[in-house]
């Protein structure tokens, strides 16, 4: 992301939450990290009445790491969701699964926010205004397919929660 846009740790950990479960405290040390191997430059940006941001940018050498790791073999997904496991004990607890249900429902609509916001962002910053544009831009569609998914998940958790009352 921060080879697309150069960022603050915060936005990046912003928009990549909506990919992942990622956390402020896990963003910050690796970004520290890939500045002193000099894949990453920072600099601060001054703000009135609050702390000072951190902007990062890739350098050419982060450019060059991107590429090279782009082409590396892709891993097997890994999937972990507590979620999913805790609905398979419908079984043994039943009356917890209509909880679970609407607390991923919330959750759902909190990340859908930042899949819009995300989807938003990049039309701007990318100047995405025709069909071909936005079929054509890779983040674009990314966020797009996140955004898809969210609100099938949405409609499934919703269709069980109308069946089970």
């Amino acid at each position: 992301m921060i080879a697309r846009e150069a960022s603050s740790g915060y936005d990046l950990a912003n928009r990549l939450r909506i990919m992942q479960n990622t956390n402020h405290s896990q963003i910050y040390p690796m970004l520290a990290k890939l500045e002193e191997e000099g894949y990453l430059t920072v600099h601060t940006q001054v703000q009135e009445g609050k702390p000072n941001k951190k902007i990062y940018a890739i350098t050419e050498k982060g450019i060059f790491l991107l590429k090279e790791w782009s082409e590396t073999a892709l891993k097997t997904p890994v999937t972990r969701d507590e979620f999913i496991i805790k609905l398979q004990l419908d079984w043994l607890n039943p009356d917890r699964t209509a909880i679970l249900l609407e607390e991923r429902v919330a959750y759902l609509k909190s990340q859908l926010k930042l899949a819009e916001d995300s989807l938003e962002h990049f039309q701007k910053l990318l100047g995405l205004e025709s069909e071909d544009d936005f079929m054509q831009n890779m983040s674009y569609q990314i966020y797009l397919r996140r955004r898809d998914l969210i609100l099938a998940e949405m409609d499934w958790c919703e269709d069980i929660l109308n069946h089970k009352k």
